[in-house]
């Protein structure tokens, strides 16, 4: 909205105050993140963005506050996560709050997937837009991430070094943003950063005793899993999104070894290829 107080208006890259992400976390938020960007360019400057998961908070509450912009706000955003798990109840919630929707307000629902939701796909396309983002776009989206990020922090990383952190990221390319920042960290006054320093990297990431949490995994052990995680994130002062990457990161090691090894590759072939080992 502009600051006559006319209804915000939405740019032709957006075209609607209702918007659907569907697909890995990564790509919705890059694409929240353009989309947003969009709405701020064409509204002259920024709006109020508030976030709201549906398994927390209903989602009649999330559409009251969005009829109520905050206070020296011409308009707002509202991203939502938690839309795969809509059930008839909330399509017909948003039906009605959609036959007169509060111009000033742009709503952003994200889902992992969409399991038999046709009625709500329906009724999005009918009023707004979806975005179904396949996992093919994960890397494409990944690289120009990665080269963005490197140019911030003035450093290049050779084509065997962006292999290796891809590999290292697997299909949860939402934890590249994490170990990217522990890399640049890592790397400290070199500029380029090679395939030996991720490999190095790589072994001082996950030598913070994590492996005894990975092992707490496997052994399927509530309580020395939640006393591990603890003394990780109390001694390393480590945010949650790096202690999950490095864990997913191990399983998928561990899960690739045990492929390797059903398929006949010799054990000591498997654990130079991989790296990957079990905490003793």
């Amino acid at each position: 909205m502009s600051k006559t107080g006319n209804p915000l208006h939405v740019p032709s890259v957006v075209n609607t105050n209702l918007t659907l992400l569907v697909g890995d976390a990564f790509l919705r938020k890059q694409k929240a993140k353009a989309l947003i960007a969009a709405i701020e360019k064409n509204a002259g400057g920024p709006l109020a963005l508030q976030k709201f998961d549906l398994e927390e908070t209903p989602l009649e509450t999330v559409l009251t506050a969005a009829r109520t912009l905050p206070f020296l706000s011409s308009g707002q955003v509202f991203e939502i996560q938690g839309a795969d798990s809509f059930k008839e109840k909330e399509r017909q919630i948003l039906a009605a709050y959609l036959d007169k929707p509060f111009a000033h307000t742009c709503l952003i629902f994200e889902a992992d997937e969409l399991k038999d939701k046709g009625e709500f796909l329906k009724l999005v396309k009918e009023k707004g837009q979806a975005f179904l983002l396949s996992k093919e776009a994960t890397r494409g989206t990944g690289d120009a991430f990665l080269q963005q990020k490197l140019s911030t922090h003035h450093k290049t990383m050779t084509s065997g070094a962006k292999a290796r952190l891809f590999a290292m990221c697997g299909d949860a390319v939402v934890f590249l943003d994490t170990m990217l920042e522990r890399l640049v960290q890592f790397a400290g006054t070199r500029s380029d950063i090679d395939e030996a320093m991720v490999d190095t990297f790589a072994e001082n990431w996950t030598a913070m005793d994590v492996f005894k949490l990975t092992n707490a995994f496997l052994d399927r052990d509530p309580g020395r899993i939640l006393k591990i995680f603890r003394d990780l994130m109390d001694l390393y002062e480590a945010d949650l999104i790096s202690i999950i990457g490095i864990l997913h990161w191990q399983l998928r090691q561990l899960w690739q070894a045990a492929v390797l090894l059903e398929d006949g590759v010799p054990e000591r072939e498997v654990c130079s290829n991989s790296g990957c080992r079990r905490g003793k």
